[in-house]
């Protein structure tokens, strides 16, 4: 049901985003003197004690979790504004993600290695540790391609230029294998393997048709060159949701679809999110979720069998509930989040529990 979420005309459209990209790029990088940038620190470090797994076999944990964002930013004398980030985060404080954006009258445009992220699945916002699965979640829901997962380029069309404070964004991936950051005299050391594609688009959009109410949604689909064909399913993905907030009470509802380039028989997942948030005061905030997502997997046709012969279909539902509680003070957050998961990583029969109590410091 995903696969025509784009036109089929790729070497067009493609030629037309390049050419935006090559118009905006080109303004942005005269040479030109600039203002001197500012560079500022921020970050945050999480302590957790979790207790998860298997239902019967569950094991315990105590975690410390860190990040550090290095950001620079400046003007040129013409205007324009650049802004750059590097950030320390993980076990190996790797500067793994990474960007530098430029902003013009006519937009901005952006390079990104691990950052950038447009995929819309968490678009119903609802959460008060965080929302639903994206929070400390032992399950892997399959939600969808993102362009943040490797080296991309975007288009952003300038604030204020659409009705509803609505905004719209373009991303291309050229390289599928290309998901670390490379020097100016680096190369991609893994070029020849495409087996779910060469490249990735992707658009995302939000708007605000009335006060309270935030609708967010994305599209993406994988793609090969011009000229070189693919022996695989082309891989597709979109996400819609939205979040309304009255009060102290918030609500909020996504679904989505994804599938994954693969050769032979087509599996896809459809999914469902939804969840209630209350902020009982400044301090104390509390919400539920449900995360459903449904995994539809059709087995190869076996040898000998007669023409036209499909293979069997397995539908396998994973669901997730979370209760968070989250209170504020000091300039601390301590939280408390409860998962039960059923049919975990979409393996019939499997269930787990998680059980994470925690506090968070940002600085």
């Amino acid at each position: 049901m995903f696969k025509h979420l784009f036109n089929n005309n790729k070497g067009t459209r493609m030629r037309k985003i390049t050419k935006l990209f090559l118009g905006i790029l080109a303004s942005a990088l005269l040479v030109l003197p600039t203002y001197a940038g500012e560079m500022s620190v921020t970050g945050g470090a999480k302590v957790t004690m979790t207790t998860s797994g298997a239902v019967g076999s569950e094991g315990k944990s105590i975690g410390v979790s860190n990040e550090l964002d290095f950001s620079a930013s400046g003007e040129l004398d013409n205007g324009m504004t650049w802004d750059y980030q590097v950030q320390l985060d993980g076990a190996s404080t790797a500067n793994d993600d990474t960007k530098l954006v430029i902003g013009t009258d006519m937009g901005t445009i952006g390079f990104y290695i691990s950052e950038g992220g447009m995929k819309n699945n968490l678009a119903h916002g609802v959460g008060a540790m965080g929302v639903g699965m994206d929070y400390s979640s032992t399950s892997t829901f399959q939600t969808g391609y993102n362009v943040s997962d490797y080296a991309n380029v975007q288009y952003h069309l300038p604030a204020g230029m659409l009705p509803y404070e609505g905004t719209f964004k373009i991303g291309v991936v050229p390289d599928l294998n290309d998901s670390d950051m490379i020097s100016g005299e680096g190369a991609n050391a893994a070029i020849a393997s495409h087996a779910t594609g060469r490249q990735l688009q992707q658009i995302a959009f939000s708007a605000v048709p009335m006060e309270g109410l935030t609708v967010k949604g994305d599209a993406a689909r994988t793609a090969g060159e011009e000229g070189n064909a693919l022996t695989v399913e082309t891989g597709v993905s979109a996400n819609l949701g939205a979040k309304y907030t009255m009060g102290q009470l918030s609500i909020g509802y996504t679904e989505g679809g994804y599938q994954p380039a693969v050769e032979g028989e087509v599996t896809y997942y459809e999914n469902q999110y939804y969840g209630v948030q209350y902020d009982v005061n400044d301090a104390l905030s509390v919400s539920y979720n449900v995360d459903k997502s449904e995994k539809n997997a059709r087995a190869k046709v076996a040898l000998g069998s007669a023409a036209g012969a499909k293979g069997t279909k397995t539908v396998t539902e994973m669901e997730q509930k979370s209760y968070m509680l989250a209170y504020t003070a000091g300039g601390a957050t301590f939280g408390y989040t409860m998962y039960k998961v059923s049919d975990a990583d979409y393996t019939s029969g499997k269930e787990e529990t998680n059980n994470v109590f925690s506090m968070a410091i940002s600085f």
